[in-house]
C-alpha cells in the first residue's frame, strides 16, 4: 500500500488539531479571579487578625486569598503562630475543616492561572472532591495503585476504614507540615506532594485494619508505604496527631512503639528494638519531641515530653523531659530553657513553645527538683 506524503501530512495535521482541542477541554476548569494577592492565611478566617477572638468563621469572598506564587513574598508560616494555634485548636474541636478546605480550593484555583497545564491533576485530586480528606485519599490512591488493587478500590478502602478521629489527626498532620516546613508554602502543596503526610495517612489506614484483625491487608499497607515513601512503619505502632514526618526517607518505627502528639521526625530516624527483648520492646516518645536526622532510639525506653535528640545520636537509656541528648551512646547535654525567646530561635520549636510553654515550665520545675534530690 502506497501512502503519499501529502496524505500523511493531512493525517498529522488532524491529529494535532484533535489533541489541541482535547487539552483545551481538560484545562478549562472554572477559575476564581483575584483582584490582588496577599500572603496566605492572613485573611482566610475573619478573626485571624484578632487573636483574642475565640470564634473562627470563613471570610467573605472579598477577603479570601490564596497563596502567592512569588516565593519571596510568602513569609514562613510559623511567623503566624498565634493564628495557627487557633486553627489547630479548631481542628481538634471539629470546627475548622470546612474553612481549611475552602482555602485549599482557593489555592488550587489560583495555581491554574499561571499553570493551566495543571488543570487535569488539580481538578481530579482537589476541585472535583468534596473534602480535604477525599482530596488526600484520591491523591494517594493514584500513587500506590497496582494492577490487583486499582485507585478506586484503594480510595473506597481508605474512606471506609478511617474514623472521625483519624480525619482530625490527618488535618493536624497536614497543618503541622505547613507550619513547620519552610519549603511547603500552602496546604495544597502538602496535600498533593508531601510524602510524609501520605505515609502517615497510609499508616493510619493500616493501623485501623490491624485493630480490626485484617492483618494481611495491614501488612500490604506497610509494604506499600515502605516501597513508595521509603518509611517502614509497623501497623501496630501508635502515633499521635500533629506529627511532622519530614519526607519519610529512611524512617523506621517498630511494632510496639508509641509516638505522642506534635512530634517532629526527620529523615533517617529509627525507633527500634535492641534485639534482646521480646513483647513490648520499642521506644515510647512523648509529646513535642524533636528527633533530628539519623537519630536512633532503641529498646523499651521513654523519651520525655519536649526532649530533643540530636542528629546521629544512638539512645539506649531513658531521656528525661526537656533534655537535649547527643552522642554515641547518647548522653544528656543540657536541658531546654523554657522561655519564649528560646523557642523563637528555631523554626521547628515556635509552635511547640506557644502550645506547651506553661505545661513545660511546670515540668521543668519538677525535673529540676528530681535532679536536685539525686
Amino acid at each position: 500500500m502506497i501512502i503519499y506524503p501529502e496524505f500523511s501530512l493531512w493525517i498529522m495535521l488532524c491529529w494535532l488539531v484533535l489533541n489541541s482541542f482535547a487539552f483545551t477541554r481538560l484545562s478549562a476548569v472554572p477559575r476564581i479571579k483575584f483582584e490582588k494577592k496577599v500572603t496566605p492565611w492572613m485573611t482566610v478566617f475573619s478573626s485571624i487578625e484578632d487573636h483574642d477572638s475565640d470564634s473562627l468563621q470563613p471570610a467573605d469572598e472579598r477577603t479570601k486569598f490564596s497563596a502567592s506564587n512569588n516565593a519571596d513574598s510568602v513569609p514562613y508560616f510559623s511567623t503566624l503562630t498565634p493564628a495557627f494555634n487557633k486553627i489547630m485548636k479548631a481542628i481538634e474541636d471539629g470546627t475548622a475543616a470546612d474553612v481549611i478546605w475552602e482555602q485549599v480550593k482557593l489555592e488550587a484555583q489560583e495555581t491554574l492561572s499561571p499553570e493551566p497545564e495543571a488543570g487535569p491533576q488539580l481538578y481530579q485530586c482537589i476541585l472535583s472532591q468534596k473534602s480535604l480528606l477525599e482530596a488526600i485519599v484520591t491523591t494517594i490512591s493514584h500513587e500506590i495503585e497496582t494492577e490487583l488493587m486499582p485507585a478506586t478500590a484503594i480510595k473506597n478502602l481508605f474512606l471506609e476504614t478511617l474514623t472521625t478521629e483519624d480525619e482530625k489527626s490527618i488535618y493536624l498532620d497536614v497543618m503541622a507540615v505547613v507550619i513547620r516546613s519552610p519549603s511547603v508554602r500552602s496546604i495544597m502543596t502538602a496535600t498533593l506532594f508531601h510524602k510524609g503526610v501520605h505515609a502517615l495517612v497510609c499508616f493510619r489506614v493500616g493501623h485501623r485494619l490491624w485493630q480490626a484483625g485484617r492483618t494481611g491487608l495491614a501488612y500490604f499497607m506497610q509494604s506499600t508505604v515502605s516501597r513508595k515513601y521509603c518509611a517502614d512503619i509497623h501497623p501496630a505502632a501508635r502515633i499521635g496527631s500533629g506529627v511532622y514526618l519530614n519526607a519519610g526517607g529512611g524512617v523506621v518505627i517498630g511494632e510496639t512503639a508509641v509516638v505522642g502528639k506534635d512530634v517532629i521526625i526527620l529523615q533517617g530516624v529509627t525507633l527500634g528494638g535492641t534485639g534482646k527483648e521480646s513483647g513490648d520492646r520499642h521506644p515510647k516518645v512523648g509529646n513535642g519531641v524533636i528527633l533530628h536526622p539519623g537519630a536512633t532510639v532503641l529498646g523499651n525506653i521513654a523519651v520525655g515530653d519536649g526532649a530533643l535528640v540530636q542528629p546521629k545520636s544512638i539512645v539506649t537509656k531513658p531521656v528525661p523531659p526537656l533534655a537535649r541528648v547527643n552522642g554515641v551512646p547518647a548522653r544528656i547535654h543540657s536541658y531546654r530553657e523554657v522561655i519564649v525567646e528560646e523557642f523563637e530561635k528555631c523554626e521547628f520549636e515556635r509552635f511547640l513553645g506557644d502550645k506547651y510553654l506553661k505545661q513545660w515550665q511546670e515540668l521543668a520545675v519538677q525535673t529540676e527538683a528530681s535532679e536536685t534530690e539525686r
